[in-house]
């Protein structure tokens, strides 16, 4: 997670650089911090990005 908002965050997948490539946005039923590895179900895309679920 590189950025955390209470349940919500962004981050990427392993694959990607940061601030370069797309971004993976997440819910979590838990709260999220920044630093956190999280697994996550992708449950649509768009051009750039991802969004999905903490699982």
């Amino acid at each position: 997670i590189d950025e955390a908002h209470g349940t919500s965050g962004k981050g990427r997948t392993k694959y990607d650089a940061p601030e370069i490539d797309g971004s993976v946005h997440i819910q979590s039923r838990r709260p999220l911090r920044a630093g956190d590895i999280v697994t996550v179900k992708i449950d649509r895309a768009d051009a750039y990005d991802l969004y999905g679920s903490a699982v």
